[in-house]
């Protein structure tokens, strides 16, 4: 009797904790039934199986449904006790390409079990609403889980549904209520770092980066793009694909959720992945202006806001006329609130889109080894037209403008006005051929005019200059000069 009590006292010191299994049921309902009916799924697929079936089935008048998986590994369930002991070291932890790291996934589908019978290679288990036993059935081959579940007819419908969206493993057979899933063509495949979670130095996990497999899938009908783990749908994703990591995803332990940073590390590969394939309607999607801040590839980033932005440069709020000469020709300009900082960091050093200013800029930029040309150098007719600019902006503005020229047709300019100066590109020939052969007072006057209005306005956009301009083509009825 003594050694009886003292051998039960010895079991409970050995055994710390209990578990209550209404708690662990809401603890594993927390995302919703239908993901539980995955779990053994999973587990089929990381062991030797070439086959794996799942049937479920309503129970007629009841909330409850009937689930049978079955696979045909060689080695069947490796050991029983998996099925009952609560995160017992998973021997799938030290392979980051498995999937299983808990031991938890059979407990939270049992969880929400009536009845329940695990019968594989080396024996069964029943669990009954007593308790559980060992059972004498056992397989040749592979492992066969049958539970009565406690499910309602529209979650039932739903885990149906999110079973068709498995991404089946390479070599297994699928069968989800007898009909095979089909294998899945990736649209695109790269190898990024990733974190991931690997068995520590001293038991338990760690999470480490190391090299992953990504592969984007096309949404079929009815499906909602998804982060999958190794073919198992693991999360949303906002992005308009599914997206398989072929490595263990950090998740919480009720697989309920991805970290943020993960996250947005796997969607800004997918946008560099799918820059050169994304439609321009889902290059302005949400999710890509926050891809775009780690993106890497400048090449991925110029594809991916050429489709976003189409024929466009960035509003630059040193040089308002050139963000309105840019719309005048047809471009649209780009504000800073369409994206954030560090992804417009990332887009400017790509050189993808431009500031409106080094596109557009109506303003003089010469460098300080370009001067004007000195008098003396001036022909007969130059100085002749110097004089009528001169009488010109007398009439029309009421002062005189200084005139200069300057002879290079590199400078960005046919004419420009600035400090009371009035100055002439003799470098661009047809200003040139006006001037030496006095063939084409039209043009020139038309220079007059625009430059001279600049006198009030600088914004060629501007109503102020459209004004000014219309004012000095009036003016000149009275001036009777000609050149």
């Amino acid at each position: 009797m003594g050694s009886a009590v003292s051998g039960t006292a010895e079991r409970r010191r050995a055994s710390w904790f209990d578990v209550d299994r209404s708690g662990l049921a809401e603890l594993a309902t927390r995302r919703g039934v239908p993901p539980l009916i995955l779990e053994p799924i999973q587990n089929s697929w990381d062991e030797n199986s070439s086959r794996v079936s799942l049937d479920i089935e309503a129970v007629p008048g009841k909330a409850l449904a009937k689930l049978t998986v079955q696979d045909d590994s060689p080695d069947g369930f490796r050991d029983l006790a998996d099925a009952y002991t609560m995160f017992r070291q998973s021997y799938k932890l030290a392979n980051p390409e498995q999937r299983g790291r808990f031991n938890i996934g059979e407990k939270l589908l049992l969880a929400i079990a009536k009845e329940a019978r695990i019968t594989s290679t080396t024996g069964s288990i029943i669990f009954e609403p007593t308790g559980r036993k060992a059972g004498r059935k056992q397989t040749s081959a592979g492992s066969i889980l049958e539970a009565l579940i406690k499910i309602t007819r529209a979650e039932l419908e739903e885990a149906v549904k999110l079973a068709m969206t498995l991404i089946p493993p390479e070599g297994i057979t699928t069968i989800i209520n007898g009909v095979e899933l089909s294998q899945r063509e990736p649209m695109a495949t790269a190898v990024y770092q990733l974190e991931t979670e690997i068995r520590g130095d001293e038991g338990g996990f760690r999470p480490t980066r190391r090299k992953a497999l990504i592969r984007v899938h096309k949404v079929l009908d009815g499906e909602t793009p998804s982060l999958y783990e190794m073919g198992i749908p693991v999360d949303a994703i906002d992005c308009p694909w599914h997206v398989e990591i072929m490595q263990k995803v950090p998740l919480a332990v009720d697989r309920s959720s991805v970290k943020t940073a993960f996250r947005l590390a796997v969607e800004g590969h997918v946008a560099e992945m799918m820059a050169d394939h994304m439609t321009d309607d889902e290059s302005r999607a949400g999710w890509i202006g926050t891809a775009l801040e780690v993106v890497e590839d400048e090449e991925a980033i110029r594809s991916i806001a050429k489709k976003r932005f189409g024929k466009a440069v960035v509003f630059d709020p040193s040089d308002p006329e050139a963000n309105k000469v840019a719309v005048d020709h047809g471009y649209a300009v780009v504000h800073g609130r369409e994206l954030s900082k560090k992804a417009w960091g990332n887009v400017r050093d790509s050189g993808a889109i431009s500031p409106a200013g080094h596109e557009f800029s109506q303003r003089l930029e010469s460098d300080g080894d370009v001067e004007p040309e000195p008098e003396v150098m001036w022909t007969e007719n130059m100085r002749e037209f110097a004089q009528y600019a001169l009488a010109f902006s007398h009439h029309c503005c009421d002062h005189g403008m200084a005139i200069d020229y300057y002879s290079n047709p590199m400078l960005r300019f046919t004419a420009c006005c600035g400090k009371g100066r009035v100055s002439f590109n003799v470098g661009v020939r047809r200003v040139k051929e006006a001037i030496e052969m006095r063939n084409d007072q039209e043009f020139l006057d038309a220079l007059l005019i625009h430059e001279c209005a600049h006198h009030r306005s600088s914004d060629h956009m501007s109503r102020a200059f459209y004004d000014e301009c219309c004012r000095i083509g009036a003016r000149l009825r009275t001036f009777r000069e000609t050149f």
